[in-house]
C-alpha cells in the first residue's frame, strides 16, 4: 500500500511539473516579461546623457551607497553603472526561463536578442560616455558621443525592439491580453 501512494504521488508530481503548474507562462506572463520590460529601453541615448550631464553640473548625480540602503553622490561612472549595469540581466535570466512553445520560441529568441543587445549597450558604451563626463569634456562633445550611439547601435536596438513588437502584439492581440500602445 506504501509503495502505491508513493507511485502515485511521483505520478502527479511528474504531471503536474510537466504541465507547468507550477510556473506561470501564460501570455500575459509573457506579454510582461518581455514588452512590459521592453520599456526600459531608453528611446534616446543622447537625451539620457543630456540629464546626467546636467546632473553633474548640477552636482546631484547619486549612486548607492556601501551600506546597498542609501544613496551617495557619485560621478557619472558610477551613477551609469548604478543605474544601468545591470538592467536586463534579470529579465533575460526570467525570460529564458520561459517555455518555449512553437508559438512563443520565436518571440523570445527576439527577446533574448533584444535584451543582450541592450544590456551590453549599457554596460560597455554608456560608461564610455560618462568617462567623458566626468573627465570635464563639453556638453556639445557628450552629447555628439551619445547622438553617434545612437545613430549606430539605437537604430540597431529600434530594429530589434520592432522585431518583438511585430511578434509580441499579434501574440498578446490573439490570447486577449490587454495592453495601451503609445
Amino acid at each position: 500500500m506504501k509503495i502505491q501512494k508513493i507511485i502515485a504521488l511521483v505520478f502527479v508530481s511528474t504531471l503536474l511539473f510537466s504541465c507547468n503548474f507550477f510556473t506561470d507562462n501564460s501570455p500575459e506572463r509573457v506579454f510582461e516579461l518581455i514588452g512590459l520590460n521592453a520599456n526600459k529601453i531608453p528611446k534616446s541615448f543622447e537625451r539620457v546623457f543630456k540629464e546626467y550631464y546636467q546632473q553633474k553640473q548640477n552636482g546631484t548625480l547619486q549612486a548607492l551607497a556601501e551600506d546597498q540602503k542609501s544613496m551617495r553622490n557619485s560621478n557619472c561612472v558610477d551613477a551609469v553603472n548604478f543605474y544601468y549595469g545591470n538592467t536586463f540581466k534579470e529579465d533575460i535570466k526570467k525570460i529564458n526561463a520561459l517555455s518555449k512553445t512553437e508559438e512563443t520560441e520565436p518571440i523570445i529568441k527576439a527577446a533574448i536578442d533584444m535584451f543582450e543587445y541592450a544590456q551590453n549597450i549599457q554596460t560597455n558604451d554608456f560608461p564610455k560616455i560618462a568617462k567623458m563626463i566626468d573627465d570635464g569634456k563639453s556638453e556639445e562633445e557628450v552629447l555628439h558621443a551619445a547622438k553617434e550611439l545612437d545613430n549606430a547601435k539605437g537604430m540597431e536596438l529600434d530594429k530589434k525592439y520592432e522585431k518583438v513588437m511585430s511578434l509580441l502584439l499579434p501574440y498578446a492581440d490573439k490570447h486577449g491580453v490587454e495592453y495601451k500602445k503609445f
